[in-house]
């Protein structure tokens, strides 16, 4: 079954139990995803940032049987440059296609919206090789995207320093994206 996506109006923003269904999914999936990374405690996002995402009118949201399974924000960086963030799967539906419809859904809306570039962050630690990014780094190259420079955490993470359980810096990826 292909999860259905749908780009989640403004005024979803306002929505107390949308916003909280979105911040689940996110938080589950990086609570997997960067095990080990954070500190004991610390949660990836809050229903601030998720309902500050949806008022950009960017925030995607893939439903499989009426249950939000996946999320990602499609944001502006400059004219032609736009960023994937917030990219999650509830780690029970991961290798089921919904990421691969999310990063279609978002790249269709990219394009729709005139850039010609997508860009996206994958947190990495620095010291250590980390499973869950090893497979997302190869499954981003495999979509086409191609790290471009590494970054330090504090250029792009929106946590303290002081909330990581270990140093960390990100990948950025960006992919060109041709009209289909």
């Amino acid at each position: 079954m292909t999860a259905a996506v749908e780009l989640l109006p403004a005024a979803a923003a306002g929505d107390e139990d949308r916003v909280a269904e979105v911040v689940r999914v996110i938080n589950a999936a990086y609570a997997v995803g960067e095990a080990g990374l954070w500190v004991d405690g610390t949660v990836r996002t809050t229903p601030e940032a998720v309902a500050e995402a949806i008022r950009g009118g960017g925030m995607l949201v893939a439903s499989l049987d009426g249950e939000a399974v996946g999320c990602a924000c499609v944001k502006r960086l400059d004219p032609t440059t736009a960023d994937l963030g917030f990219v999650s799967v509830v780690p029970e539906r991961w290798g089921s296609g919904v990421g691969r419809e999310l990063f279609r859904s978002a790249e269709d809306l990219m394009r729709a919206r005139g850039f010609t570039t997508a860009q996206l962050e994958l947190l990495v630690p620095r010291e250590w090789i980390h499973p869950e990014k090893d497979r997302l780094r190869a499954w981003y190259e495999r979509l086409g995207y191609t790290i471009v420079r590494s970054a330090p955490f504090e250029e792009i993470g929106v946590h303290a320093v002081t909330d990581l359980a270990t140093p960390c810096m990100f990948l950025v990826f960006t992919k060109p994206l041709a009209r289909p």
